[in-house]
């Protein structure tokens, strides 16, 4: 028995591309998977064990073997069986019954023995997601975040045509989501109200939006001129830090934020996004605990009720604060697969240099000493 949610998704095909990097680092001691590497033929028998399936050649062939491992950790990591199944079409079947066949034909959660399964399922002749939910997971993936992920996330994605990125950093909002429960917090759509007003969230468990075919180019956003002096620097880490939330619930997102370093202007402006996506940084950030550390011109802010998010460094130029993404970029690592989400990797530069007294190693990871350090439960190895 399973929840599902339905969405219709128009996806161009065409200039699809094979981005190079996949920001999430293997856990210290987990293993490797054996991972296929190219497409599935519909003639080939079923690989029960795959987590990706395309029968469509919508995802480049480079990028099949990152989505094993990466679905591969995340099942290690929480005992979710995420799949995604890519169909020329339904035959005479309808997107229902294809999805009941392939959560049966997969055996999709069936080995944890709780029905902990979700099914991605793609009708490319229909142009259809299908959203598939264990009743096991039923309270992890509530209807409301479903539809959520599928309006403001995976359409915008499949129109753009960047597939393969949407489908990445779907799995992202998916992981925090189950790390989410897994420290005990809910997913309360009053929170993303009061950051944007969504509509759609009062509405029923199922969703069937049509979408117009785009391009890369045609879906970016458009910034509005005012918005830049709307987002300054701060005279302190505290207020940049504010900003910088303020500035994530503001869609579209300016990339040329004057809190910004400005080679963090030049990194965000290179960056695709989606509401959700930005939502899910703010999301994970708001309302949270944290201790700023300030030594010089430099500063460190860390969190205190959350293990789950790495911390943030600021500079001071001009008498101004200002956010170093790039910082953030070059001294933390993302993790997936064990017992903590994220790792501090910086080395010789200069906020290593006048923070290394915080850090502390805790099973592998770098870790800052005085934060919340608390384990996730690896739920793959029970």
């Amino acid at each position: 028995m399973s929840r599902s949610t339905i969405c219709g998704i128009a996806l161009c095909v065409v200039s699809l591309s094979a981005l190079g990097f996949w920001h999430y680092r293997q856990a210290p001691d987990a293993g490797m998977l054996v991972v296929a590497s190219a497409p599935v033929s519909a003639s080939k028998p079923l690989p029960i064990d795959a987590h990706l399936i395309d029968q469509t050649g919508i995802i480049p062939v480079g990028d099949i073997p990152r989505f094993e491992q990466y679905m591969g950790w995340i099942l290690r990591e929480s005992g979710i069986d995420v799949r995604m199944v890519f169909l020329p079409d339904m035959g005479n079947k309808t997107i229902e019954a294809q999805a009941v066949d392939w959560m049966a034909q997969l055996q999709i959660g069936k080995q944890t023995g709780q029905q902990r399964g979700l099914l991605l399922l793609y009708d490319l002749q229909g142009q259809r997601l299908k959203v598939e939910v264990g009743y096991g997971l039923e309270a992890v993936f509530p209807d409301v975040f479903v539809n959520y992920l599928v309006q403001e996330h995976a359409k915008i994605f499949f129109a753009s045509g960047d597939v393969s990125l949407g489908l990445r950093l779907l799995l992202r909002l998916l992981q925090h989501r189950m790390r989410e429960a897994v420290i005990g917090n809910d997913f309360d759509p009053r929170t993303i109200v009061k950051a944007r007003e969504l509509a759609y969230l009062s509405g029923g468990a199922g969703v069937n939006a049509a979408v117009a075919l785009g391009s890369k180019q045609g879906s970016q956003a458009i910034v509005p001129s005012k918005s830049k002096a709307a987002f300054p620097a701060g005279q302190s880490p505290t207020s940049t830090y504010h900003t910088y939330l303020a500035w994530l619930a503001h869609w579209p997102m300016d990339p040329d934020a004057q809190f910004f370093t400005p080679e963090s202007r030049q990194y965000l402006a290179s960056l695709p996004s989606s509401p959700a996506y930005a939502e899910f940084i703010l999301l994970s950030e708001y309302g949270k605990q944290f201790k700023i550390v300030e030594r010089g011109d430099l500063a460190l802010l860390y969190f205190t009720n959350t293990p789950l998010v790495s911390p943030h460094f600021f500079i001071k130029v001009d008498g101004e604060w200002r956010l170093d993404l790039m910082a953030e970029v070059r001294n933390t690592r993302e993790h997936t697969g064990g017992e903590y989400t994220w790792a501090y990797s910086g080395d010789q530069d200069k906020y290593t240099y006048a923070f290394r007294d915080l850090l502390v190693t805790l099973k592998g990871y770098r870790r800052i000493q005085d934060g919340d350090n608390r384990m996730l439960v690896i739920r793959g190895e029970d």
